[in-house]
């Protein structure tokens, strides 16, 4: 055998052997994560209720609309705040709504910048006090909230601080870092995990449309890799990372 067969053949075996071993690397990180079974954005939201009943006579914004604080959402002619103030009373005007006493009116108002998520209030619709008009959500922090239907094996893999990728309805992925962990047994008896995953890019302005209230999405958990390969596992992600691979 020449040496140039003798170079090939090696040559060879280790263009073999270092394809297994990143194949059974790649094996080894796709045991370490999980992914959600199912998933969806959370975000503070507050529901605008009628202080007094009375019949809604003008509203100012649909679902979806986006809104700013101070913005009047609707008006309510309230024949209970006409008696009230008949008898002496004087409800007074907060940040969330204006009372016209004289004309027996109250404007509700936004108390923060985001979007109308559900509308209730109708105008010419009767609505009694305490009934809810409408859903708006605030602009700012959100978060994801995702279940997993794990062994008690990977359970005790979860950790607090883990990685996470949160793959969008339009299939873009950002990452995230597990933020809490709770159990709960849905109907069938079965543990679930809920985990709250929290992500900067969530409220990048750029994905408003795709971070909105309990828009589905689909999380992808790291574990905690207890293996032989952890090392090398993460040395050679963290080099695919670094050369823009992964």
């Amino acid at each position: 055998m020449t040496w140039i067969n003798r170079l090939k053949l090696w040559g060879g075996i280790l263009g073999i052997a270092a394809l297994v071993f990143a194949l059974t690397v790649l094996f080894n990180q796709r045991q370490s994560q999980v992914a959600s079974i199912s998933a969806a954005v959370d975000a503070p939201a507050s529901t605008v209720g009628s202080s007094y009943g009375g019949v809604v006579t003008a509203t100012y914004v649909a679902q979806g609309d986006a809104v700013t604080a101070g913005q009047k959402l609707f008006t309510l002619t309230s024949v209970q705040l006409q008696q009230d103030v008949g008898n002496g009373l004087k409800p007074a005007s907060t940040e969330a709504y204006r009372i016209d006493t004289k004309n027996g009116t109250i404007t509700y108002q936004a108390v923060s910048d985001g979007y109308v998520a559900s509308i209730e209030a109708e105008p010419g619709s009767f609505l009694a006090g305490g009934s809810p008009m409408a859903v708006v959500v605030a602009d700012g922090q959100r978060t994801v909230t995702a279940q997993f239907e794990l062994e008690p094996t990977d359970y005790g893999r979860v950790e607090q601080g883990a990685g996470a990728r949160i793959v969008l309805p339009n299939n873009q992925t950002v990452t995230g870092q597990v933020a809490g962990v709770q159990v709960k047994t849905n109907d069938e008896g079965t543990a679930i995990t809920h985990v709250t995953i929290q992500s900067d890019a969530l409220t990048s302005p750029t994905l408003t449309t795709l971070t909105r209230l309990v828009t589905p999405v689909t999380v992808i958990m790291d574990l905690r890799d207890d293996g032989w390969l952890a090392g090398p596992s993460e040395a050679m992600l963290a080099f695919f990372t670094k050369i823009g691979l992964r």
